[in-house]
C-alpha cells in the first residue's frame, strides 16, 4: 500500500510545486483546500480543483469561519488593495495546518506537506522554526504513532527556486494563481505577483497567466 500525503493546496504556485514533489515520490495524494474568506477564493478553488485532477488526488474543501470574521484583514476585504505590508493573517497557518493534521491522522497518512518557501521576507508562521514547533505539537497532541510528519520541501529555496523546480517537474503553472487582489487578470502589484514575475524572468521562462 502506498504511503499517503495530505497536501495543503491553495491553488498557488508554491503549494503546487510542493505537491508535485510528493507526486514524484509516488505517494498517494490527498489535497486539502481552505476557504478562509480570501478575496481570490473562486479562482484559487478552480486552480486547486484542476491541480487535484492533474495529480489524481482526492480534494477536500474546508471552510474556516473564524478567519472570515477577523476584522481589518486586507486579504479578505474586497475594497482594499493588498500589499506586502498588510498580507499577514493572524495565526492562519497554525489554524490551517492543524486541520490538515487532523485529516491526515484519520487517513493514517505519513505526512502533511505545506508550500512554505524561504527567502528574504518570511512571515512568522512560514518559518523553519514554526514548522519545527508544529512537529512538536503533532508529536505531543496526536494519537497516531508514528506521528504524522509535517514537511515543507521548499523551505530552503525562494520563489525563483520554486519556479525552477516546478518547471523541472512539469508543474502546470497555468493551473496556479498567485495574485492577492484579482481573480481574472493578476494585478502585478501585490507582493505575490511581484515575486512570481521576478521568478519567471530570472528563470527565463514565460509565465502562462496574464497581468494588468
Amino acid at each position: 500500500m502506498r504511503e499517503i500525503a495530505v497536501c495543503t493546496v491553495s491553488g498557488g504556485l508554491d503549494s503546487a510545486v510542493a505537491a508535485a514533489m510528493m507526486a514524484e515520490k509516488k505517494l498517494k495524494l490527498n489535497f486539502i483546500f481552505f476557504d478562509w474568506g480570501q478575496k481570490t477564493y473562486e479562482r484559487e478553488l478552480l486552480c486547486a480543483t484542476q491541480l487535484a485532477k492533474h495529480y489524481s488526488a482526492d480534494l477536500m474543501k474546508v471552510e474556516v469561519p473564524i478567519l472570515k470574521q477577523l476584522p481589518g484583514i486586507s486579504l479578505t476585504q474586497e475594497e482594499t488593495l493588498t500589499t506586502a505590508i498588510d498580507e499577514y493573517v493572524p495565526n492562519r497557518n497554525a489554524i490551517l495546518e492543524t486541520q490538515a493534521v487532523a485529516w491526515a491522522e484519520v487517513l493514517r497518512a505519513s505526512l502533511v506537506c505545506v508550500g512554505s518557501t524561504g527567502g528574504d521576507h518570511i512571515c512568522p508562521d512560514n518559518s523553519p522554526a514554526f514548522i519545527e514547533m508544529m512537529q512538536q505539537l503533532i508529536n505531543q497532541g496526536t494519537m497516531l504513532k508514528p506521528s504524522v510528519k509535517i514537511v515543507a520541501p521548499l523551505m530552503n529555496t525562494d520563489k525563483t527556486g520554486a519556479v525552477r523546480l516546478g518547471a523541472h517537474l512539469k508543474v502546470p503553472f497555468e493551473m496556479t494563481w498567485s495574485c492577492h487582489n484579482n481573480s481574472d487578470i493578476a494585478c502585478g502589484k501585490c507582493s505575490n505577483c511581484e515575486a512570481r514575475i521576478e521568478a519567471f524572468e530570472l528563470n527565463n521562462l514565460k509565465d502562462p497567466i496574464k497581468y494588468e
